[in-house]
């Protein structure tokens, strides 16, 4: 009985961390600290999306990589979330645009408990 309780925990544990997607590219491998991964997570995205790219283009990838995307005309959003047991991770990306190109982009990185 109690080898059946063990082994249906194991096999409950290893069902759940199965079932998370996997995090973003642009967001893999940030430091474990947030303020730091936040200041590497938003350099990221200056590179990658400088001032002058299609919004279009940036929408489209941060949808492809998992993000939760939302436009306007002059500027958007995009967060997505790794629900940890006790903590989630989140990364935000905010953006300013004009004519259809990004103005201004930032990110945010932190967690947030229950």
């Amino acid at each position: 009985m109690r080898v059946r309780l063990i082994a249906s925990i194991a096999l409950l544990a290893a069902g759940c961390g199965s079932a998370r997607s996997p995090i973003p590219e642009i967001a893999q491998g940030l430091p474990n600290n947030y303020s730091e991964g936040e200041r590497v997570f938003d350099a990221r995205l200056k590179a990658r999306f400088p001032v002058g790219t299609s919004t279009n283009a940036l929408a489209e990838e941060l949808t492809k990589q998992g993000f939760s995307v939302t436009t306007q005309i002059n500027g958007g959003g995009a967060n997505y979330t790794d629900k940890g047991f006790l903590v989630s991770s989140v990364w935000n990306i905010g953006w300013k645009a004009q004519g259809g190109r990004i103005t201004d982009i930032w990110g945010v990185y932190g967690g947030r408990g229950p």
